[in-house]
């Protein structure tokens, strides 16, 4: 702040501390003359409000020493620049400047967001600041008198999953720090996801292997004469290699999606054409469970979609083949799909059709224009258990399965919704899922229409 605009300041804060201790004396004297209050009270009052008044007028002043000033007019003479309110403003990330005795000097509007400053006038970080380790360093960087910018950084656990890091640098040319805060809970989430599909990963594959394994032992070693037996260790094998090799097919799937998840898909499909060849791969499955496979009559004028074909078959099949795990013999299950004139309509057709049911969105569908835009829908009803109401967050994580809300343990890899919510975020689509308990579940997918060109 420059002496000329400190100066105004001070007038105006003159200004209005003359009106304040003016308006207080004038309404004293009133009360005196009309006998609510005595002339020694009235005196002793006007005392007490100018001095917390002065105080308040003096503790608040605006100084610029000397010293500080000509710093600052250096660099600027050089080119340099000090931080401030200005430049403190174009900064995408949260960002303090702090003076002596830790008093907040300026700050931006991420850290306001961050820290609510606005509410909190000539506040010292020790009030805002929670974190030891951080307060610390500001102090460190603050007592040190080297010149050219002293820098640190420290990582904060802010709350159970928010990290931030804060780089804490001495201004050059200044007393002053300056406070940048980054924001390491995305990265953080990341490594933890990551972290936990590896193990995910190694836990499912080494479960079939070490059966495989103790059979293979075992054939060797006890059973090496019970030939008798051999056939039914040998259909034991083949279905842990069967599952071991599901799951590589889908680890594969899904990497292949996730690497390709930002290039939008080009070719131009018929949404019924998708549907009736599913069905037909699914149909003898379908048999073989006792359940029956209904589609609804195809809608008329069907729009097509912007679609990768083999990606739309899986979803289908992924959504149909988890109905027929959880439905039991003799029930029915039923795919529906249409057009709708927007997306939010077409979510509404795809998961919100039962009364008193729970519902949960599990991907958001993001608009591609501010106008309502045509969508087409598709939803997969099943006449199975239904499913907590605490599993529907959890829905589309990689390897979970709510099997104990939906009728005991269910073989599978646990990465079938994850993949269908993989591939309709490829479609900038949408994916939720609808379920009453003892009756059903429903899972509903939505993307838009193809636009003509």
């Amino acid at each position: 702040m420059s002496e000329e605009s400190a100066s105004r300041s001070m007038t105006r804060r003159t200004r209005d501390f003359t009106v304040l201790t003016g308006t207080t004396g004038i309404v004293l004297l009133l009360l005196v003359a009309n006998g609510a209050l005595g002339l020694l009270e009235a005196i002793s009052a006007l005392i007490v409000i100018a001095s917390v008044a002065l105080a308040y007028f003096a503790g608040s002043a605006v100084r610029v020493p000397p010293a500080s000033t000509a710093s600052r007019a250096e660099p600027a003479a050089s080119g340099e620049s000090v931080p401030g309110p200005d430049l403190l403003a174009g900064l995408p990330l949260p960002a303090l400047e702090i003076g002596a005795g830790q008093k907040i000097i300026a700050f931006n509007g991420a850290a306001d967001d961050l820290f609510e400053l606005s509410s909190l006038p000539f506040a010292r970080a020790s009030a805002v600041i929670r974190s030891p380790v951080l307060l610390a360093a500001i102090d460190d960087a603050l007592e040190r008198r080297t010149d050219g910018p002293v820098g640190t950084s420290a990582e904060l656990e802010t709350g159970p999953d928010e990290t931030w890091r804060a780089h804490v640098s001495r201004i050059p040319a200044s007393a002053n720090v300056l406070v940048l805060m980054e924001d390491l809970t995305p990265v953080k989430r990341a490594a933890r996801a990551r972290a936990d599909f590896l193990a995910n990963a190694s836990h499912e594959l080494r479960t079939p292997l070490t059966a495989i394994s103790g059979f293979i032992e075992t054939m060797r070693g006890p059973a090496k004469d019970d030939t008798a037996a051999w056939p039914r260790f040998l259909d034991i094998m083949a279905g842990e290699s069967d599952r071991m090799s599901r799951l590589i097919a889908d680890l594969l799937s899904l990497s292949r999606i996730e690497s390709s998840e930002h290039v939008l898909p080009r070719g131009r499909e018929d949404l019924t054409e998708i549907v009736s060849a599913s069905l037909a791969a699914l149909q003898p499955i379908a048999a073989e469970s006792g359940v029956t496979l209904r589609i609804q009559d195809a809608p008329p004028g069907l729009p097509d979609i912007t679609a990768h074909r083999d990606e739309l078959i899986q979803v289908v099949e992924n959504l149909v083949s988890n109905a027929v795990k959880y439905s039991k013999p003799g029930s029915e299950i039923t795919l529906g799909y249409g057009a709708s004139t927007s997306l939010a309509e077409a979510r509404a057709a795809a998961s919100q059709r039962w009364d008193a049911s729970q519902r949960m969105t599990l991907l958001q569908t993001l608009a591609r224009t501010s106008a309502p835009e045509p969508a087409v829908w598709l939803r997969v009803e099943d006449q199975g258990p239904g499913i907590e109401r605490e599993h529907l967050p959890r829905l589309g994580e990689r390897f979970y399965r709510a099997d104990q809300s939906r009728g005991g343990k269910i073989t599978g890899t646990g990465l079938g919704l994850a993949i269908v919510k993989h591939i309709m975020a490829h479609h900038r689509g949408g994916l939720a899922v609808e379920t009453r308990l003892g009756q059903g579940s429903a899972f509903g997918v939505w993307l838009p229409a193809a636009r003509d060109t």
